[in-house]
């Protein structure tokens, strides 16, 4: 028995389908499921707030809460022309002392400076706020307000060196061979 060939434009033309068909499947993810490098986010564990003239980055609180004090962390940028004078206030409460902020330049609240040298970090003398919530952060200059809900931290991991203005340590959790009941 002699079976016959199926013709080069047949199989031309199925493999043409098969190809039409594959790269239609593989556009559809483009449609439903947008390019993640075009989402806009804060890519650390604070938040960031834009505004016309001054920039946060990175803007958290480092507390126990519960009444401990805390530490304001993050970043101010200056984007506009002439230098700002931004004042902080936490969950309603107006932190002393003025933060000044150079056009072109940022300041990080956490008192370390970009050059390396530390100043008084920028701190709450009491937050009720406990870990694992947010808080109200507000920047204000004479032009502008900023607010977002910053989130509130507990002193450890990348924020442990401010545990001396935070609270103070945190405790390892006990393990079963420490002898805690689970």
């Amino acid at each position: 028995m002699i079976t016959a060939r199926a013709s080069r434009p047949r199989r031309s033309a199925a493999l043409l389908v098969a190809v039409a068909t594959g790269a239609a499947a593989l556009s559809g993810c483009q449609t439903t499921n947008p390019m993640s490098t075009m989402i806009d986010y804060a890519p650390a564990d604070g938040i960031q707030l834009d505004g016309p003239t001054l920039d946060a980055r990175d803007l958290l609180v480092v507390s126990h809460g519960n009444g401990a004090p805390a530490v304001v962390s993050g970043a101010l940028v200056n984007t506009g022309t002439e230098p700002l004078t931004v004042t902080v206030s936490v969950a309603g409460q107006q932190l002393d002392g003025e933060i000044t902020v150079d056009p072109g330049a940022s300041v990080r609240l956490d008192g370390v400076q970009p050059d390396g040298t530390e100043v008084d970090p920028v701190t709450v003398p009491a937050l009720e706020t406990p870990a694992g919530q947010s808080v109200e952060v507000r920047l204000t200059t004479g032009q502008e307000t900023l607010a977002g809900n910053a989130p509130v931290l507990l002193p450890q991991g990348p924020y442990a060196d401010f545990a001396d203005q935070a609270g103070g340590t945190v405790a390892p959790h006990e393990t079963a061979e420490d002898g805690a009941d689970h």
